[in-house]
């Protein structure tokens, strides 16, 4: 009740809102119950939200009804964020690259499509999830004759990362609107899935370096089961560290590549402060974000051996279990996280899924560029052109949703 961030909610939202926080023992995460986000927020409630996040880094909006809620509601309450980024997964791959053609997939071969003809009769994904802007997160497909009878499989998580760090105006906030969650717990040991260990014959299917430290590898492994998001606190990290050390890291400049070493990404600074806060953190602190595919960081005036050594190092000091958040997902949050003050990875999942009580399906937008108070955004059409791919803007009659 004494947290000012609570105070500023229930005056902002009336005195039925609730709020738990910090979630994690790193300081990071809060818990907002009483607000319904179908229905269109006022400057104060937006002021509200926005410094929630920047003082606790992770944020989750529970409760919303999805039998009321859209994922077109989710897109409209993204806006205030920053400018929505269309997905790839939503657009025609070029050729067999990791480059889009600026065209959608049709109807039949979106990832909606697939998962309204997985359990046709009890699950269909929220109107609005065709947009361009979500990307629908999800183990539900429609599975072909082979797949059904082999039964399902453990895939393992991603790479520890941020949400394309890589751009000029790198992305600023993501958020997943859950729509379902496992609650299957038949693995060894009552999880969802067995814990995931590459093995001698599986190399390829592993997401690291093999050549990096043991501890470190054994720190990046160490994944949820039960289908959370994990989720690591650079605010709190670069907090512990020793005031040389933060005024060290505070003078580096990385250049962040995508999948092109000839791009022309420039440098950016290692730590960032956000502007509402005053919080320092480190931004994505990670030497290859997306092994094996990425390239390398490099940082400005270091050798590619010796840029690898900090920030590896850096990442063994991120990935500590007190900066760990292993965030636990139910039906009709909204999770939003600060990629300036974050990183985070998916569990390993299971697929070629035959029963709902292994659903994961959930809705992410990310955004980028300044947040807005008030709707429509106003972006340039010159900024939208130079920022957002396909110069995608949210459509009049989402942000009119009510």
């Amino acid at each position: 009740m004494g947290d000012p961030i609570h105070r500023q909610l229930r005056k902002a939202f009336g005195a039925d809102v609730r709020s738990e926080a910090p979630l994690a023992d790193s300081g990071a995460g809060i818990r907002i119950s009483g607000i319904d986000l179908s229905q269109p927020l006022q400057t104060e409630q937006v002021n509200a939200l926005f410094d929630a996040l920047a003082q606790y880094r992770i944020m989750t909006l529970a409760g919303q009804d999805l039998d009321a809620f859209s994922a077109a509601h989710f897109e409209r309450f993204a806006n205030h964020w920053g400018a929505p980024l269309p997905h790839p997964s939503n657009f025609r791959r070029l050729g067999n690259t990791r480059y889009y053609e600026p065209e959608l997939l049709p109807l039949e071969a979106r990832p909606s499509t697939r998962v309204n003809a997985a359990f046709p009769d009890t699950l269909r994904c929220l109107p609005g999830a065709d947009s361009p802007a979500v990307f629908v997160v999800t183990n539900v497909r429609d599975l072909r004759d082979e797949e059904r009878q082999a039964g399902p499989k453990l895939v393992p998580s991603t790479t520890w990362h941020t949400d394309i760090e890589h751009h000029a105006i790198p992305l600023h906030v993501s958020m997943f609107l859950v729509h379902r969650a496992p609650v299957a717990r038949d693995a060894p040991g009552g999880t969802w899935v067995p814990e995931w260990v590459p093995g001698p014959d599986d190399p390829q299917t592993d997401r690291y370096f093999e050549d990096s430290d043991p501890e470190l590898l054994r720190l990046r492994r160490a994944l949820p089961l039960n289908g959370e998001t994990a989720y690591a606190d650079t605010a709190a990290a670069f907090a512990a560290l020793p005031a040389a050390e933060q005024a060290r890291l505070s003078r580096i400049q990385v250049r962040r590549h995508s999948y092109n070493r000839n791009d022309q990404a420039d440098f950016s600074p290692l730590v960032r402060t956000n502007p509402r806060s005053g919080i320092k953190s480190l931004h994505s602190p990670l030497w290859c974000p997306r092994p094996p595919t990425q390239i390398p960081i490099e940082i400005d005036g270091m050798s590619a051996q010796a840029s690898r050594a900090l920030l590896e190092e850096v990442e063994a000091h991120v990935l500590q279990p007190e900066f760990r958040y292993d965030h636990a997902h139910t039906p009709g949050d909204v999770t939003l996280w600060d990629l300036f003050m974050t990183i985070h990875v998916s569990p390993p999942m299971k697929e070629n899924i035959q029963s709902l009580d292994d659903a994961r399906l959930f809705y992410r937008i990310s955004c980028k560029g300044e947040p807005a108070l008030t709707l429509p955004r106003q972006d340039s059409s010159e900024w939208i052109g130079e920022h957002i791919f396909l110069e995608y803007t949210t459509p009049e009659e989402v942000i009119q949703a009510c």
